[in-house]
């Protein structure tokens, strides 16, 4: 197999792998206390939250996977701007993960109860490969505009233009 993944496209897709292993992996832990005693304990996931953890892994997830096709030419490119859609889905997919990193687990705690929660490595990891992911996107997208700002239509350089002469 060839390899024609560019260095800014290794970020996204190892960003999307970190996502959709760390995703399995224990993102909360919690103990749920009354007066000391401990009442209930438990743990989460990715998939135990649809907005903050189901929705981001499968867009970092997904756009991981549409770059590595797209490298391979598995993926035809039509005419999607797929770096854009990318980026957008990395940006998204990356605050929504931080959202729930800094909003921590949800906890029902009544009647007296309170709950010690902590993070575990897994929104951590999870986090970092979304950044990564979002970061790779940007540097994509940025490189694609270059390129497309600097090559005419048939992909080689455009020659510099003489203007017409002017009457005067």
């Amino acid at each position: 197999m060839n390899n024609k993944l560019k260095p800014t496209e290794y970020l996204v897709v190892a960003g999307g792998a970190l996502m959709l292993i760390f995703g399995l992996l224990k993102w909360f832990s919690w103990d749920v206390k009354n007066d000391e005693v401990v009442a209930g304990s438990g743990k989460s996931n990715a998939f135990d939250y649809l907005f903050t953890g189901v929705v981001p892994w499968i867009l970092v997830v997904g756009a991981g996977l549409v770059t590595l096709l797209l490298a391979t030419g598995a993926l035809n490119p039509g005419k999607v701007p797929w770096p854009l859609v990318v980026l957008a889905a990395t940006a998204l997919g990356t605050i929504l993960v931080i959202i729930r990193l800094i909003m921590g687990p949800d906890v029902d705690t009544s009647g007296g109860f309170s709950a010690d929660s902590s993070r575990g490595i897994g929104i951590w990891v999870s986090a970092l490969g979304a950044i990564l992911a979002a970061v790779g996107a940007f540097l994509t997208y940025q490189a694609n505009a270059f390129d497309s700002r600097t090559s005419g239509i048939s992909g080689r350089p455009q020659p510099d233009r003489e203007l017409p002469p002017t009457s005067a």
